[in-house]
């Protein structure tokens, strides 16, 4: 029991001791300038759109069945558009899992799914249209 104890002794002691022999620093890890390297490169906007995408994949269920109901009438949009809708939640929501998944294998800048996030979709999907009876059209410019 006692040669088990030195032997823990000299093992501890040999470990802790590792850095008496370290080499000087790499002077190529100093020239890297973090501040220089696109957020859009990284494995951290990855994982960050994979994240965003599965939390906010069913906004786009409101968001199809607007589209739909302005493209076509009330009825088409509360029942096809709403499908449609779970069907690109869906998708959204498995590409945004996969992108968290693989968020370490690059390409880091190329989204599985355009537009690359579910609020861009939907704000577009809720652009306001040419709206006459309250005077102003897309750009709000005022119409006569």
């Amino acid at each position: 029991m006692k040669n088990i104890k030195i032997a823990l002794l000299l093992l501890i002691m040999t470990l802790s001791c590792g850095n008496i022999f370290a080499e000087e620093e790499n002077k190529a890890d100093a020239l890297i300038d973090a501040g220089n390297i696109p957020y859009e490169r990284t494995p951290v906007n990855k994982l960050g759109r994979g994240m965003i995408n599965l939390f906010t994949c069913l906004a786009e269920v409101p968001a199809e069945a607007y589209k739909v109901t302005q493209e076509k009438d009330a009825l088409t949009g509360c029942t096809l558009g709403v499908v449609e809708g779970f069907g690109t939640a869906f998708l959204r929501g498995l590409t945004g899992l996969v992108d968290a998944v693989t968020f370490l294998f690059p390409p880091y800048d190329k989204p599985l799914m355009t537009p690359e996030y579910a609020y861009t979709d939907v704000m577009n999907k809720f652009k306001l249209h040419k709206k006459v009876e309250h005077g102003y059209d897309r750009n709000e410019n005022i119409v006569q």
